[in-house]
């Protein structure tokens, strides 16, 4: 599954590879946002949520960093 992903992401231009990197970043506040409300508004404290929450924020927050960072190092190498 990452190898296909991986060769999608091969053949995207900038603005493609910036759009799923900004779509990255605003997962990654939408599903931190949830597991901390969605705690606030339960009766009850949920660790395992909050830990699920932060550990995908944290993989969709580095999936984004990775693909800001390769098209950042496409815009270097384009001769505009």
């Amino acid at each position: 599954m990452a190898l296909i992903l991986l060769t999608m992401i091969n053949k995207m231009n900038r603005k493609q590879i910036d759009n799923l990197s900004k779509l990255c970043y605003d997962i990654t506040k939408l599903v931190l946002g949830i597991a901390v409300i969605g705690n606030i508004v339960s009766d009850k404290f949920y660790l395992k949520s909050i830990l699920i929450g932060i550990i995908t924020g944290v993989a969709f927050l580095f999936f984004g960093y990775m693909l800001d960072k390769k098209g950042v190092s496409e815009n270097d190498n384009d001769a505009d």
